[in-house]
């Protein structure tokens, strides 16, 4: 059985520093994903709602998980 998982991160900001910080924790979180057997299929970058007032940019990762029944 086959298993299905989308999360959503934060890939981009305005400010320097807070792209660098956001990027890695969504790696460490896709990293842990990773680890417990989820394996990526696609992803999809999402329109930001409110581009004035929130400068982050989020993109959409489609996860599978091959489990056993």
């Amino acid at each position: 059985m086959i298993r299905f998982k989308k999360i959503t991160l934060v890939i981009e900001n305005s400010s320097w520093w807070k792209e660098k910080k956001y990027r890695k924790e969504s790696a460490a979180y896709l990293a842990s994903h990773r680890k417990q057997g989820w394996r990526f299929i696609k992803k999809e970058i999402v329109n930001n709602k409110f581009p004035n007032k929130d400068t982050r940019s989020f993109c959409t990762y489609y996860l599978k998980k091959k489990t056993e029944t």
